[in-house]
């Protein structure tokens, strides 16, 4: 069964069954719950459902990958004619349609932690329905995709962890039910909460997971069922210790975030099952080159739509008031100056056709036509989104390292895979400038250059800013967002 037919049959199962209200808020007919967890398939229909709301346009389907927080690291510069883009692009987080943005973030996201912890409390009440392996598996991913969001509301709502460990942040919410909850603090959110439920979540998928035996397409042993299949599509065991990576690094833990990131790329499994983008695939093939660089993602997302991300914000054709682009001569000049062999300037950038010398489109989201076979490799890239990239665990070691040659000899095996040389050992802010340089590239379009400008409590340089070749110092003002207006009500 392809790709499509998969996850369209799960979206379609979640919605037949009567639990559409499970999907949006705590269900209020506890006998409809009940019954929706009495059957195996009722427990995957129900963890579909919340992998598609992490897929929507409030969480990783645009406001927490190629828009709002792409904006407010200065990535495009949107047209003026565009009031809400424009004033993100200046933070001016008091803008109504900010807030309402912001506001829609924060209540999908706690939504769906709220949906994750009725699985969680229906998997301690299953004897029978599930195989153990399954329970496990279930289990991990539930723990592990309740720590991603907290996580991620921590890094766009909390404080500066740098500077403020010991601040009120956010709540974690580990309940069923909707309750007031307290604001902890950074640091208590980072290491009683998130930590602890990765931890626990790696044990569990690490007897269970079957894409540690068999790969990203691997089932259960015998499984005929279409629930299992696609493990980049879930919180996987690998797409795990690549995020504890991530929160170590945040939290300014150097040694454990290189031990985990050691974990992840000294397993010889992941190079087989996570191999380099082939250029062959992806520069002489224009019909369907896989611009998401597929291969590569540890965990992703399911976009059926993903073509409609080009046309309706990237293109200079289509786009509108809505487009979204950098200023002129920023990617070929400032971006990737001298490199433009860079696979990445090759694959995911063009010249605007409509526009003078100097403007270029981003198409990592372009539709790509669908092979005449239609097979399943092909069609997965075209409607998939990357939420962790192996990548940044090779730059998360790269930091991490005490020793300054290894520090580059991590970097270059990713510059390696971009078609680029190596560079030499020359300093400390050398290699941070050349780090955050390789962020800049790999990851627009995905969110994570906004919390790595917060994680280090940075300037954005002239250079790096696609906006308007300003320099922006540090500002808590500018890398604290605000609490939605209704969470400070409810306090």
């Amino acid at each position: 069964m392809r790709l499509r037919n998969i996850i369209c049959m799960g979206i379609v199962l979640v919605c037949g069954v009567g639990c559409s209200d499970f999907l949006d808020v705590q269900p209020k007919d506890k006998q409809s719950e009940k019954q929706l967890f009495s059957t195996r398939g009722g427990f995957y229909m129900a963890v579909n459902g919340i992998y598609n709301k992490v897929a929507s346009t409030a969480l990783y389907g645009k406001n927490l990958s190629y828009e709002l927080v792409d904006v407010i690291s200065k990535r495009y510069s949107p047209l003026q004619a565009n009031t809400y883009l424009t004033a993100l692009s200046s933070f001016d987080y008091a803008d109504n349609s900010v807030q309402t943005g912001l506001s829609n973030t924060w209540t999908a996201a706690y939504n769906t932690i709220l949906n994750c912890n009725v699985v969680l409390d229906n998997l301690e009440e299953c004897d029978g329905i599930l195989l153990t392996p399954e329970y496990r598996m279930l289990k991990g991913e539930m723990l592990a995709l309740r720590a991603f969001l907290h996580f991620d509301m921590l890094r766009l709502f909390g404080p500066v962890y740098k500077n403020h460990p010991e601040a009120a942040a956010i709540p974690y919410n580990e309940s069923a039910r909707v309750s007031a909850l307290p604001l902890l603090t950074a640091d208590s959110v980072m290491h009683e909460k998130i930590l602890r439920d990765l931890d626990e979540s790696e044990s569990l998928l690490a007897d269970s997971d079957p894409v540690i035996e068999g790969g990203p397409m691997a089932s259960l042993e015998n499984d005929q069922d279409v629930y299992l299949r696609y493990r980049q599509l879930r919180m996987n065991y690998y797409a795990v210790l690549a995020l504890k990576a991530r929160v170590y690094l945040y939290a300014g833990e150097q040694a454990k975030a290189l031990a985990a990131a050691r974990k992840l790329l000294t397993d010889a499994r992941v190079d087989e099952y996570f191999p380099a983008v082939d250029p062959n695939k992806l520069l002489a093939n224009q019909d369907n080159p896989d611009r998401v660089f597929s291969t590569e993602v540890l965990a992703g997302i399911y976009v059926k739509d993903r073509a409609d991300i080009h046309s309706n914000y990237f293109s200079s054709e289509q786009a509108g008031n809505n487009y979204l682009h950098p200023r002129k001569n920023f990617v070929n000049m400032s971006l990737f100056a001298g490199e433009t062999q860079d696979y990445r300037f090759q694959a995911w950038w063009r010249t605007a056709s409509n526009e003078s010398e100097g403007g270029y489109d981003f198409i990592k989201y372009e539709e790509i036509a669908q092979p005449a076979e239609k097979g399943e490799t092909e069609y997965f890239y075209a409607v998939f989104m990357s939420l962790i990239r192996l990548s940044e665990v090779y730059y998360i070691a790269a930091e991490s390292e005490p020793v300054l040659a290894d520090k580059y000899a991590w970097l270059n095996k990713i510059r390696e895979r971009r078609g680029l040389g190596a560079l030499i050992v020359i300093s400390e802010d050398d290699f941070m400038k050349r780090l955050r340089t390789e962020y800049l590239r790999e990851f627009m379009g995905e969110g994570q250059i906004f919390f790595m400008y917060k994680r280090l409590y940075a300037t954005i340089a002239s250079d790096e800013n696609g906006n308007d070749a300003n320099a922006y110092e540090p500002r808590e003002e500018r890398y604290v967002l605000p609490l939605p207006s209704g969470e400070i009500a409810n306090r």
